[in-house]
């Protein structure tokens, strides 16, 4: 269901970088494509976080490698299941594979890259100092200067393209290939349990636009074990608040850790 608006919380560590560096490539790409510079900025020093594993992240590559694996891990014995399918599905395991190969060849230049840069850099220690604006390091004046070259966005978008792609088609993967449940949460309220015998790494709960819209947010949390899901309604000018009536949504479960 692809008019769905998507909300994705994370059952393993190695979900969880995933997810990061995935928010973190797509703002890079929303804000070349909206041509904003501050966005641009911030982008490039979250996936380099990402990637270095600073900040308390863990390195984003090996665990992007892991998932592929498992994912072509997965593909394979659902292929075994449903013949008829067969060659479709290998298909998309071979897609993951060369993936994985392009990966595994090494992205040393890119971290180089984004470790040098020094306009990612000065970003970096404002943003270390609370300086969300870079005040201290002029960014408000130099930015847009600099942003006229585009020597700078295009290396890193070249850097950056088999990363991006590899993540695009694993994102792809985890979100289409497991049905949706129609679900409800009784007066905003609600509780999935997880088969025991399934290692799970992401759940993903989905509301329509105009449920969103109208400031219905979910609040996920818990384990493998249990899963909880409070809606709240954000609305302007107002603190969160538990919602108290029933909200039906949509939400799967992936069995890919």
């Amino acid at each position: 269901m692809t008019d769905l608006i998507r909300f994705s919380f994370p059952l393993s560590p190695r979900m969880q970088t995933f997810l990061q560096l995935r928010d973190g490539l797509s703002c890079l790409a929303e804000a070349e494509r909206e041509q904003q510079a501050f966005k641009w900025l911030q982008a490039c020093a979250d996936v380099r976080i990402s990637l270095s594993g600073e900040q308390g992240r863990r390195p984003a590559l090996p665990e992007v490698l892991g998932l592929l694996v498992s994912m072509q891990t997965h593909l394979k014995s659902l292929a075994e299941k449903h013949p008829r399918f067969r060659d479709k599905i290998m298909g998309s395991c071979e897609a993951l594979g060369q993936h994985a190969q392009t990966l595994r060849n090494g992205m040393d230049e890119t971290l180089r890259w984004l470790a040098s840069d020094a306009l990612i850099e000065a970003w970096l220690n404002a943003l270390k100092k609370h300086d969300w604006l870079g005040h201290q390091r002029n960014m408000l004046q130099s930015l847009p200067a600099l942003w006229q070259s585009t020597d700078r966005r295009n290396h890193l978008h070249d850097h950056l393209q088999g990363l991006s792609e590899a993540v695009r088609c694993l994102h792809a993967m985890l979100h289409d290939y497991v049905e949706w449940q129609r679900r409800l949460a009784t007066e905003g309220s609600d509780q999935i349990l997880p088969d025991r015998g399934t290692q799970f790494g992401l759940v993903i709960v989905g509301l329509a636009p105009k449920q969103v819209k109208a400031g219905v947010i979910p609040d996920i949390s818990g384990n493998r074990l249990t899963i909880r899901i409070r809606f709240q309604s954000w609305l302007p000018g107002q603190a969160a608040m538990p919602m108290q009536e029933d909200v039906p949504y949509h939400a799967m479960l992936v069995p890919i850790a």
